[in-house]
């Protein structure tokens, strides 16, 4: 599925197109009455998204990389997938791209920032410039400097050392404020709660609008109720308020969603609340 905006180009890669967690897992307070007929486990996906200007190859997220230690967080733990592959079917090898972007710094957006080779971590684009928003970064450095032992605060830190740290190292990484333009028809928005800085990507062009969308939503399950707190989700109240900006924001633009964790689509108001309406592969 290609996805042009003007001059504008975007593709998904997907990561992992099946990424199954049990319902309660993922959202721990969900209810009988809010699962109604659904059985069974929710089925996620990893997917990033490769944007392509008339200047510049953009990465927005790189996934979860492979072969990382994550002994806590054991569905991010070990993965070997095929990405670099996938991303180089769409036509771009690592060397081909200019500007990465974490939506966030969680292990599944920029564990793919580097990968293992000869024994060390190494930057996977290494002529990019990895883009991190200020407040992301010093949360996650701050993780790391507890020196945490044991539970999911372990496995972030590990992610630090691991993902971020020698992207830092190499002197790629630029420390970004927000909002912050990449390029033009590509804007980074602030919309936090899931974590410290969470953003989004604003694409524009030749009159059309397509927003990718990270962790605010991660799965259309939550469109029953956008309240409905991911496990993950640092600060749930703020976190709820982003789901709705980011409802009202694609209404107002009849802007394409391009999220993370599921397919692509289109919101629309639903009384005082909105649906998802998934766009099948080839359309927009």
């Amino acid at each position: 599925m290609t996805i042009t905006l003007g001059q504008i180009r975007i593709d998904p890669v997907a990561e992992l197109d099946h990424w199954p967690f049990p319902p309660a897992e993922l959202f721990p307070a969900v209810t009988p009455e809010q699962l109604g007929d659904h059985r069974g486990d929710l089925d996620l996906s990893i997917t990033t998204y490769l944007v392509r200007t008339p200047d510049q190859t953009v990465l927005l997220d790189a996934g979860n990389g492979n072969a990382k230690e994550r002994p806590v967080l054991l569905a991010h733990h070990r993965f070997d997938t095929p990405y670099l592959d996938r991303l180089a079917a769409a036509g771009v090898v690592p060397e081909d791209v200019d500007v990465v972007v974490a939506t966030h710094l969680h292990p599944d957006h920029c564990g793919g920032f580097t990968q293992l080779a000869g024994g060390s971590w190494d930057p996977t684009f290494p002529r990019a410039r990895y883009l991190i928003a200020s407040d992301e970064y010093a949360w996650l450095q701050e993780v790391h400097a507890a020196a945490p032992e044991g539970g999911v605060a372990a496995d972030l830190a590990r992610t630090f050392e691991d993902s971020v740290l020698p992207v830092v190292e190499a002197g790629l990484v630029e420390l970004i404020d927000l909002p912050y333009e990449v390029a033009d028809g590509i804007t980074l928005r602030a919309l936090p709660g899931h974590t410290t800085a969470h953003l989004i990507a604003e694409l524009s062009g030749g009159g059309q609008h397509a927003v990718v969308s990270g962790d605010v939503l991660h799965h259309p399950f939550q469109f029953s109720d956008l309240t409905l707190a991911q496990g993950g989700d640092a600060d749930p109240a703020v976190a709820a308020e982003s789901r709705r900006t980011l409802c009202e924001l694609a209404v107002e633009r009849d802007a394409l969603v391009l999220p993370a964790h599921f397919g692509p689509g289109r919101i629309d108001r639903d009384g005082d609340g909105f649906r998802y309406r998934p766009v099948q592969s080839g359309g927009a």
